[in-house]
């Protein structure tokens, strides 16, 4: 997203604790239009347990909230990454941005909160819902098939889940098309997409 955003000021969770209020408040913000959130507690399983209860409901809810209510305070866009896990998976094909969510797990009600406090702190945000991300850094499961595949005679994966890899790198293609839009057209459209 970096490579593709040049004139953009990245900010590593280090240098801003964004669950912090007072602090995301008190972040310089002269000469930025739009904040894009690409942050995010991801670990599904680990958000099940109490101290990932408590990771994933900060990083997903309280510092999407903080960002949200700072952009629309300081009049700037918002872009925000969200979750196919806001959905139960009950449904049948492709769920549409304006279906109902429903989720299934404290990850997904977690990311289904941070939506809201988007939504309810900034008109001007474009909430993006990806699913299955993957790319040559970090863990995902493409790595882990082939990381599998080289270890054992036979895979056995379960089949109870269907998805969409997605790749980072159209990812923050897409991240970045919409943020450019949005800061160079008010009438640019707004809202949820996937």
């Amino acid at each position: 997203l970096m490579d593709l955003l040049p004139d953009a000021v990245g900010i590593d969770l280090d240098e801003l604790d964004i669950t912090d209020s007072a602090a995301v408040d008190a972040y310089d913000v002269r000469g930025i239009d739009t904040i894009i959130n690409a942050a995010a507690w991801t670990a599904v399983d680990v958000a099940e347990t109490d101290d990932g209860r408590r990771g994933a409901w900060a990083a997903n809810a309280v510092a999407v909230g903080n960002l949200a209510a700072v952009a629309r305070r300081r009049g700037l866009r918002f872009v925000h990454v969200s979750s196919d896990y806001v959905f139960d998976g009950s449904g049948e094909g492709f769920y549409a941005p304006d279906a109902p969510v429903n989720p299934k797990s404290v990850y997904g009600a977690s990311k289904a909160a941070g939506e809201m406090a988007v939504r309810s702190a900034n008109p001007r945000h474009v909430i993006v819902r990806t699913a299955w991300v993957v790319s040559p850094h970090r863990g995902n499961f493409v790595k882990t098939m082939l990381r599998l595949a080289n270890e054992r005679d036979r895979l056995t994966v379960v089949d109870d889940q269907h998805g969409c890899p997605t790749s980072a790198a159209d990812l923050a293609g897409a991240l970045a098309a919409i943020a450019l839009r949005l800061a160079g057209d008010e009438a640019a459209p707004t809202g949820t997409v996937h």
